[in-house]
């Protein structure tokens, strides 16, 4: 699996909730061409801080021929839990998101 360098501080707008039992994050990002994949998965070891929730983003290039246009996709992660996170960081470009709380 090969990965990209595309980078998370290219992105749109990043936004993080939590409800009840129930940690959303969301963010955009915008790659040159068609076919990338990007997910985010939650990092292990996490840090020393248990208020925030460090994330694993992971982009995949694009395999066989792709369309020459900038395409923006959406990325998510959702997680059931009793943890009240404040700040939510997407490794490896350390972008900080509040975390709302609704």
């Amino acid at each position: 699996m090969a990965t990209a360098s595309v980078s998370a501080n290219k992105s749109g707008t990043w936004t993080a909730s939590f409800d009840c039992d129930e940690l959303k994050v969301n963010g955009q990002l915008t790659f040159p061409t068609t076919g990338y994949t990007a997910t985010l998965a939650k990092k292990a070891p996490q840090g020393i801080n248990p208020t925030i929730l460090l994330l694993e983003l992971t982009v995949v290039n694009p395999k066989g021929i792709t369309a020459k246009h900038v395409v923006t996709q959406p990325v998510s992660y959702e997680e059931h839990t009793t943890v009240h996170y404040q700040e939510v960081e997407i490794l490896p470009d350390g972008i900080k998101i509040k975390v709302n709380n609704t």
